[in-house]
């Protein structure tokens, strides 16, 4: 065989391998396509793959997989945001529903023939009590969709957490007391101020207070120290009936323990200490030992010039 036979037999295998690998490239490239189209239909968790070993696909393919994982992820996320909003729908409805039912059942008492005057009276008060509750709930649900979309203002300040803790134990002696129990204070001389909103700080010891004259037992244990550069307040109390699966979703909102939502609770008051301890720099924490609750906000010190 000459020269010229021995160029023509290597350009047929030349051309033969590439039609080869062309046809190989264009399944490939054909079931790549099929199984796209198959996951879009299907919603299936499977993933693009290679009949046949080929660099650059296999890295096409790594990419369009990446994509199909985060697509994947987000549609979770959404349905899970879809339960979780579907939920606290329900959950509203329930809360706003308990108080408005009360309401409307005491007035219809109150306009019923045969009710004494004393008796109104009586109803008149549940109507009132009912009414602020429903008036607290409003506008707890206001307060946590403002501080959710960043529309709550605050204005930064020194704050002095130590004294404007004892004020507030002065301020709930009173709802101690009168349910046989104490306010136990322990805080440490010199706390140095910290930066925050004065009003959104007494709104979470506040909310701090009442939360465990609602739901704790026995005295509350008040702590407030400093360690390291942070400021750290703990509120530790009885807490019959949480549960330690409870403990890490206190600070969701709209939860309560009160699986039946018998309106005495809705979620609210520890979600809103979370987002504005949160929005000013603090943490917040939750931990359930041997039956006690001890719920603590650190904050960063403010180091004042000499």
């Amino acid at each position: 065989m000459g020269i010229a036979g021995w160029i023509i037999t290597a350009l047929a295998l030349l051309l033969a391998a590439c039609g080869t690998a062309l046809f190989l490239y264009k399944q490939n490239l054909h079931k790549a396509r099929r199984s796209l189209e198959n996951l879009r239909r299907t919603q299936t968790n499977e993933r693009l793959k290679l009949t046949v070993p080929d660099r650059d696909l296999e890295r096409l393919l790594e990419e369009i997989n990446a994509l199909l994982d985060e697509r994947q992820a987000s549609d979770i996320r959404h349905q899970r945001q879809e339960q979780q909003r579907r939920q606290e729908i329900a959950n509203i409805s329930h809360d706003l529903r308990t108080p408005l039912t009360s309401i409307l059942g005491y007035l219809q008492l109150i306009n019923a023939d045969g009710t004494t005057p004393e008796e109104c009276r009586e109803y008149l008060g549940i109507v009132e009590n009912r009414a602020r509750a429903l008036q607290a709930l409003v506008t707890g649900f206001y307060d946590l969709s403002c501080l959710e979309a960043g529309g709550y203002t605050l204005e930064k300040e020194p704050v002095a957490v130590g004294t404007l803790v004892c004020e507030l134990a002065a301020a709930f002696y009173a709802d101690f007391t009168g349910a046989g129990r104490e306010a136990v204070l322990e805080i440490a001389e010199g706390l140095p101020p910290i930066l925050a909103d004065a009003q959104a700080v007494q709104r979470i010891y506040t909310n701090l207070f009442q939360n465990a004259i609602k739901h704790g037992a026995g005295d509350l244990h008040i702590r407030a120290f400093q360690e390291g550069g942070m400021v750290i307040t703990c509120f530790t109390n009885l807490a019959p009936g949480l549960l330690p699966q409870d403990v890490e979703h206190l600070f969701d909102r709209f939860f309560t323990a009160d699986k039946m939502r018998t309106g005495q609770d809705t979620g609210l008051g520890l979600a809103i200490v979370h987002r504005l301890a949160v929005q000013m720099g603090g943490e917040t924490e939750a931990l359930l030992i041997q039956n006690k609750l001890t719920i603590t906000v650190r904050w960063p010190t403010l180091h004042l010039p000499a």
